[in-house]
Order: structure tokens, then C-alpha cells, then sequence
């Protein structure tokens, strides 16, 4: 099939499919069990890792907010001492 062709609607794909459905095994539940659990390990794997990316930025912004509020509320405490000699 080329651009601007259609398929010939002559052929018929199954008769090698079903050549092939008796080729069918049953999957081992030992076979499902290796897959999930490889699968659950590498789930965990990425967990682990985007949690250790970020904890240090986390943290980071944390102490920094931490670090601008004892600023803020040093201002808060300033500007009512300077109201009450205001008055």
C-alpha cells in the first residue's frame, strides 16, 4: 500500500491467524508472578528516586520560608512599637 492506494479487498489475513491460534500455551502463573514482581521492583525503584530528587529542594524551601517568616514577624513586632510612640 502506497499513498493514495487502497488494499485489495481480495485478501483475506485470516487464514494465518488461526494457523497460529494453535500455537496458543497457557502462561505460567510462575512466568506472572516474575513480571509483576519485576515490575512492582522498578515501580519502587522510581518512587525511591524522584523522593531522594527531591527531598533536598524541599527542604531548601522550607528552611528559607521558615527563615523569611522570622523576618516578617520581627517587621510585625517593629511597626507596632513604632504606632505606639506614634500615639
Amino acid at each position: 500500500m502506497h499513498d493514495g492506494e487502497e488494499a485489495d479487498p481480495q485478501v483475506d489475513p485470516g487464514l494465518p491467524v488461526t494457523e497460529l491460534a494453535a500455537f496458543e500455551h497457557d502462561v505460567s502463573a510462575r512466568l506472572i508472578s516474575r513480571i509483576r514482581n519485576a515490575i512492582q521492583r522498578r515501580a519502587t525503584t522510581a518512587q525511591l528516586t524522584s523522593f531522594a530528587f527531591h527531598l533536598p529542594l524541599v527542604l531548601l524551601k522550607e528552611f528559607w520560608l521558615v527563615l523569611l517568616g522570622q523576618f516578617d514577624s520581627k517587621k510585625v513586632e517593629k511597626d507596632a512599637r513604632n504606632e505606639g510612640k506614634a500615639s
